[in-house]
């Protein structure tokens, strides 16, 4: 009997599935390595990126970037002495913290995202560029609406 042959019904998982779940795993392991490759980790990576555009709270970000409160500590603690991010007061709550990402920070994640943008172009090939971008869209729709 194999491993999902035990699974119920609703978690049976056939042939393409699998693809995709391996897939998924293999692609997260290149992305992981991109970003390393520009002196940053994936979750450092998606930390930034939340944060690129405006400040947020810790506890929003902990959701969003898909860590725990601790590993979220953690990172920000780590940006924040690379020189990545800022802690910074809510004027409308005086125990308010928001994290900003610094000049440094928004340029560590530019380039992070350009070697992302250049490894998965490398993997899709020019003619299946648009395909991604579709898969992409879609998933990040998907994502969002499972998130609302």
């Amino acid at each position: 009997m194999s491993f999902a042959e035990g699974l119920p019904p609703a978690t049976q998982i056939n042939d393409d599935m699998r693809l995709g779940i391996r897939l998924l795993a293999k692609l997260a392991r290149v992305a992981e390595q991109a970003c390393q490759a520009t002196g940053i980790s994936l979750p450092q990576y998606r930390l930034l990126s939340e944060i690129a555009l405006e400040p947020r709270r810790a506890g929003v970000l902990a959701a969003r970037v898909g860590v725990s409160r601790p590993t979220l500590t953690s990172l920000v603690d780590g940006l924040e002495h690379a020189g990545l991010l800022e802690r910074v007061p809510v004027a409308a709550d005086r125990r308010g913290i928001e994290l900003r990402a610094t000049e440094e920070g928004l340029a560590s994640a530019a380039r992070a995202e350009a070697a992302l943008a250049e490894r998965i172009a490398g993997l899709a090939g020019r003619i299946h560029t648009a395909d991604v971008t579709g898969l992409a869209r879609h998933m990040t729709s998907v994502l969002a609406h499972e998130a609302a």
